[in-house]
């Protein structure tokens, strides 16, 4: 809000903490807007019910399982990846047109990455639509890519294993880590940064991305019996499913922090 001073002119009159807008200074506080119990369907259930869902149709029914849900293309891990995905691309699109995105750099960069790094694996997902539309692979790339496929990350480590490694990574931090953190240190919410540090709504997301994984890497040792067939779809669908839920934690922060920048000057 604004007050006239002594001599005449106006100044920001100081309404307490602020919401982590990076371009403001602190104090902070954290943000009112992020999903609570409320919404528990669908940062807890949806996930829960899901990873529940495939490992009992994997155990009763095998055959339909891998009929029906895990094949290239068609399969329903890898189309709802593929809508997931489309979905969270739609979203930061949207979000790169917004006023208070672009007059800040770091917001917009941030913003860009989203969009790109969604792009991109919507496009691989369905090979670039060769998915829908079944055209035929050139023969020189049939030779470089081991499913004969026209995307990347069949063909080369950089384009699967790297972008996967950087995003599992960023799950285990932002999703587990962080949120752990914030139960214990008030200021990880509240401090410039935490507009882009996932919610801790997303901490069920990435548990369960990160134990089927963690199965996955035990059954490969020999270690334990087979949780699911080909746990990598159902890991991949976990992590599509945190970056969209991010981006729509991300736009609501956004949103308020518009509100919250009108109110000033009102």
């Amino acid at each position: 809000m604004l007050k006239p001073t002594n001599n005449g002119s106006w100044v920001l009159k100081d309404a307490g903490p602020h919401l982590p807008d990076p371009a403001a200074t602190g104090p902070y506080r954290p943000f009112a807007t992020d999903p609570g119990w409320k919404e528990a369907w669908w940062w807890l259930g949806i996930p829960l019910l899901v990873a529940i869902w495939l490992i009992v149709t994997w155990r009763i029914a095998p055959d339909w399982y891998s009929k029906w849900i895990i094949p290239e293309g068609y399969g329903i891990l890898e189309f709802s990846q593929f809508v997931t995905v489309l979905i969270a691309l739609g979203i930061a699109v949207r979000l790169l047109f917004k006023p208070f995105v672009r007059k800040r750099p770091f917001v917009l960069t941030v913003t860009i990455i989203g969009a790109l790094s969604c792009f991109y694996i919507a496009g691989e997902e369905m090979s670039w639509g060769q998915h829908f539309f079944h055209w035929n692979t050139p023969e020189y790339w049939a030779m470089v890519n081991r499913q004969e496929e026209t995307n990347l990350h069949n063909a080369y480590a950089v384009f699967e294993k790297w972008p996967r490694a950087i995003l599992e990574t960023g799950v285990v931090i932002g999703g587990i880590l962080v949120p752990l953190a914030a139960a214990f240190v008030s200021r990880v919410r509240a401090n410039r940064l935490s507009l882009f540090l996932p919610p801790a709504a997303l901490l069920p997301t990435a548990v369960i991305a990160m134990g089927l994984k963690l199965a996955d890497l035990l059954d490969q040792g020999g270690h334990s019996g087979m949780l699911i067939q080909r746990p990598s779809e159902a890991i991949e669908s976990y992590l599509y499913y945190f970056i969209f839920a991010y981006l729509v934690v991300y736009t609501r922060r956004i949103a308020a922090l518009e509100v919250a920048e009108q109110a000033k000057v009102q």
